[in-house]
């Protein structure tokens, strides 16, 4: 009797234990699925041997083109249950269709169109081929990129759809910030407000990339050729051959291609220019940053400056641009090096250089290193005519400043009024500014590494 109440007692103690320990067991078991997950979605590895396969168990990837949208029913009316970030893995369960593919991602399951998938592979690692083109402007159906940071220049309306005639989505007061994902022509396509629209591309300036691959900036002359001048130079109105400038022999002036009349058209100040075939000694090139070899030139932008005036204003002024470019020219970057212009032309005071010459301050007209904008100027046109990350950049007000483009300025000064940047070229650059007389160029080459 005692034996057999021992042995009951015992099993009753063995099966406590047993029941106190079930969750344990199965969180570890938890644990290690989530492992196993995490490591199939980084590797795309298909089920192991003699593992089965079941509907839950994905039998493609692909890459999304676009933030790519993911619906309850393979349907473009049906509704979200979730987005894919651009450039993410997608792990299909089966194809639908030749447009849809059933998949599956961090909050479940559901349908994207495959217009917006590339390198569709099975597990076995055959290619699948899927309809490709490019990418339409409605692509916002499935998503929004915030690639830009611009600003209305104007009271703006944002629309429905890529035409003043459709609904208005959001009216935009003058001078508000709006996020662009897309620019299409003469459409951008935004968000506002958590509203998303349509907006002209004519009603905003002071544009910012936000992504390294966001593309070029609207209204933004990139500069394909460096010309050489071999004499004193006209720069010439194009409709009325008036005269806007004339600069010295050896002066490095960032223009366009020659056109059919001879003519290196560019940009000057703000409205358009043009140099004579004759008064050319020679050129370089532009080389496209992805081709660039070491020694080639990348980048390039001129602005222009009054001279020959004899007042201590302008004189200290000249002086400034000549101190401020000579500091930057020579300053190599290597890829993801930060850099910051306060730290390589500043402090801007009479002990490090500077002369008193005229700024644009609320309480002041006049001050040490007035003119070391223009330089700062010149430096950011330079360096957005290629995808580099700028990371912090002040505009001297709304209006602008009269040598560029409204909306293209970069001021500096003391505080947070600075620009900063990353190289986030793959390789290394090197700066170099070329002051003659009334022309500031500012060049990037890749650098002879």
């Amino acid at each position: 009797m005692r034996k057999h109440h021992f042995l009951k007692t015992l099993m009753l103690m063995l099966l406590a234990i047993m029941m106190l320990c079930q969750p344990l067991m199965c969180f570890a078991e938890g644990e290690e699925a989530v492992e196993a997950t995490e490591t199939e979605a980084t590797e795309t590895s298909a089920p192991s041997e003699g593992e089965e396969a079941d509907e839950n168990t994905p039998k493609y990837y692909a890459f999304s083109t676009v933030a790519l949208k993911v619906r309850k029913e393979p349907d473009k009316g049906s509704t979200g249950v979730g987005s894919i970030p651009k450039g993410s893995t997608v792990y299909i369960l089966r194809l639908v269709n030749d447009n849809w593919a059933y998949i599956t991602f961090e909050r479940g399951n559901g349908y994207v169109q495959t217009q917006y998938l590339q390198n569709m592979t099975s597990y076995d690692g055959t290619p699948i081929e899927t309809e490709q083109g490019e990418q339409p402007f409605d692509a916002h159906i499935e998503g929004f990129t915030a690639n830009f940071k611009s600003h209305t220049v104007k009271a703006a309306k944002m629309y429905e759809s890529a035409d003043t005639s459709s609904k208005t989505v959001a009216n935009i007061p003058i001078y508000t910030e709006v996020i662009v994902s897309q620019v299409d022509g003469d459409w951008a396509y935004a968000c506002y407000k958590d509203r998303y629209g349509f907006i002209p591309v004519s009603s905003l300036f002071k544009w910012d990339r936000l992504t390294v691959d966001a593309g070029d900036i609207p209204g933004l002359d990139v500069m394909p050729v460096l010309a050489f001048v071999n004499k004193s130079t006209d720069i010439l109105d194009p409709n009325t051959n008036q005269v806007l400038q004339t600069i010295n022999p050896g002066a490095a002036l960032a223009v366009f291609e020659k056109d059919s009349m001879g003519r290196y058209l560019l940009p000057y100040e703000r409205q358009d220019g043009f140099i004579s075939e004759e008064d050319v000694a020679y050129t370089i090139p532009v080389v496209p940053w992805q081709d660039a070899q070491p020694g080639d030139m990348i980048a390039c932008f001129s602005t222009y400056f009054a001279v020959g005036i004899s007042s201590p204003a302008y004189q200290g002024r000249n002086w400034n641009i000549h101190l401020a470019s000579s500091m930057i020219s020579g300053v190599t970057l290597d890829p993801n090096e930060e850099y910051d212009q306060y730290q390589i032309i500043g402090p801007y005071r009479k002990s490090t250089g500077y002369h008193a010459a005229p700024i644009m301050k609320k309480d002041a007209t006049m001050g040490y290193g007035g003119g070391t904008c223009q330089v700062n100027t010149t430096f950011y046109l330079a360096n957005i005519q290629v995808p580099m990350m700028i990371t912090h950049r002040k505009v001297h007000a709304e209006v602008g400043i009269y040598y560029v483009p409204q909306g293209f300025d970069a001021a500096v000064g003391g505080g947070n009024i600075n620009l900063t940047l990353y190289n986030s070229l793959p390789y290394r650059i090197r700066y170099q500014m070329m002051n003659s007389d009334g022309v500031l160029t500012c060049c990037i080459f890749r650098d002879v590494e």
